[in-house]
């Protein structure tokens, strides 16, 4: 039988590269197998790759490595491994002929899970047809996202080539046997645009606290402005940005957390998903338990009044070093990554700069800083005309989302649409420099070696 190009970890069983092929007849003893509406909503609900499922909550780390909001210092350098400064140095391969890429694995285990859930649910015993349809658009978003970072880390920005561009396998079932060439770039985000589209209704429409990892209508229509915008069409990511926040737009008052007097975590919801920004709470795989912020990044914050600096970074004086400000981001926060109403107001900015609407873009960053800033201080801007918004909605944007999974496809993006020329530059601690060219082919991520010696017709990237 054919070798499988993924470790799934799905409801039921592990299944490695020796597993039978009649693997959906086999009822292992012991396993879980979801037959009731209930055990699927165990298998979406579950956080941990250690339970049910591999669960949903992980999703991608290493763009952290690629970026220029993160530097690397000899304190730093030593929590990293070999593939984190691979990664860091540019390198042709981040990972040996034989070593597993934890970002691919996480995403394309989830795939399968909700390819399971989308499979099997409605036929289901027990609940409401209602919570089968639920769990269904659930299970939908939940792949539309694992598939739209992996195209977005695995393959070229969506460009004019796309149709022709490789994007990354699409598996469309619970076929082991299937094989798995890379869809184009275009298919893929076609894929993603049709489970988001078809997800939305029968999903609740906003998120409750305690339960924001649960997809409902708000962060499907975030993530399908952000798919819009990602794609270059403003005037849709408009309209999907405004259809989130007209059902839920709630954003955290700085000025009303308590400070932290040891590490910056006053937004600390660790895994009980109760942050009231977060739309769809997801996280990376670690990298590092801290993460040092550039001078560049740091210097875009106004460090007296910009509550975001003292609440994202720390000084490490404290702690008798003196490299500068990290962020214990990996360690002392949870869910980053997911789409949240800050992000769905820049989104919201920028598809208003990108159409001309000059005025109402800034509106929208200021809304946002309204609630960044100390109160009585300055913090509403001004544009002249749609170039200046938009300059200033990718500045707000990167003091917002550093550090939360956007600054790297933002960098290739940018350079695709705007040709905004961003090389990135990453500097070791014995003087070493690492350069990536704007749209250089190594934007992409290699993929695995491993996973294209067990099904060879997945294509590499060239490097």
């Amino acid at each position: 039988m054919r070798k499988i190009f993924l470790y799934i970890c799905c409801g039921a069983m592990v299944v490695t590269a020796s597993s039978c092929k009649k693997y959906l007849d086999l009822k292992p003893k012991g396993s879980f197998i979801p037959e009731k509406t209930t055990d699927y909503r165990l298998l979406l609900d579950e956080t941990s790759p250690k339970g049910k499922s591999n669960g949903f909550f992980y999703t991608y780390g290493m763009d952290i490595m690629l970026d220029d909001d993160m530097a690397v210092n000899p304190f730093s350098q030593t929590y990293y491994n070999t593939n984190a400064m691979n990664a860091w140095q540019f390198a042709e391969n981040i990972y040996l002929e034989n070593e597993s890429d934890a970002d691919w694995e996480a995403m394309y285990n989830q795939i399968y899970t909700a390819n399971l859930v989308t499979t099997q649910v409605m036929s289901a015993s027990g609940g409401s047809d209602a919570d089968r349809r639920q769990l269904m658009a659930e299970a939908r978003v939940h792949r539309a996202y694992a598939y739209f970072m992996l195209v977005n880390l695995y393959a070229k920005q969506y460009g004019p080539a796309a149709a022709t561009d490789p994007g990354v396998p699409i598996r469309r079932g619970l076929d082991f046997e299937e094989k798995l060439p890379r869809a184009s770039v275009q298919d893929v985000y076609d894929y993603i645009k049709a489970d988001l589209v078809n997800a939305i209704p029968d999903l609740p429409a906003a998120p409750v606290l305690g339960l924001t990892n649960r997809p409902v209508k708000s962060s499907a229509y975030t993530l399908l402005a952000k798919v819009s915008l990602f794609r270059n069409d403003a005037a849709a990511a408009l309209s999907y940005a405004d259809s989130s926040l007209k059902i839920y737009s709630t954003l955290i008052d700085y000025n009303t957390l308590t400070p932290n007097p040891s590490f910056p975590d006053v937004l600390s919801y660790p895994q009980n998903f109760k942050n009231p920004e977060m739309l769809l709470e997801k996280t990376g795989t670690m990298i590092s338990p801290i993460v040092y912020a550039t001078n560049d990044l740091l210097a875009l914050y106004d460090s007296n009044n910009d509550l975001r600096f003292s609440t994202y970074f720390f000084n490490d004086k404290s702690f008798g070093l003196g490299f500068g400000y990290f962020s214990n981001e990996w360690s002392g926060r949870s869910a980053t990554k997911g789409p949240s109403v800050p992000e769905t107001w820049l989104i919201h900015a920028e598809a208003n700069a990108r159409l001309g609407n000059t005025a109402a873009a800034i509106q929208d960053i200021n809304t946002l800083r309204a609630a960044r800033y100390k109160k009585g201080s300055t913090y509403q801007l001004s544009a002249a005309n749609a170039a200046v918004a938009l300059s200033i909605v990718k500045t707000e944007r990167r003091r917002e989302m550093a550090f939360r999974g956007s600054r790297w496809f933002d960098i290739r993006r940018y350079n695709v649409f705007d040709n905004d020329n961003i090389t990135v530059t990453h500097t070791l601690p014995n003087g070493t420099v690492y350069t990536l060219a704007p749209n250089s082919n190594r934007t992409a991520l290699a993929i695995g070696r491993k996973y294209i010696a067990m099904n060879p017709e997945i294509t590499q990237n060239p490097r």
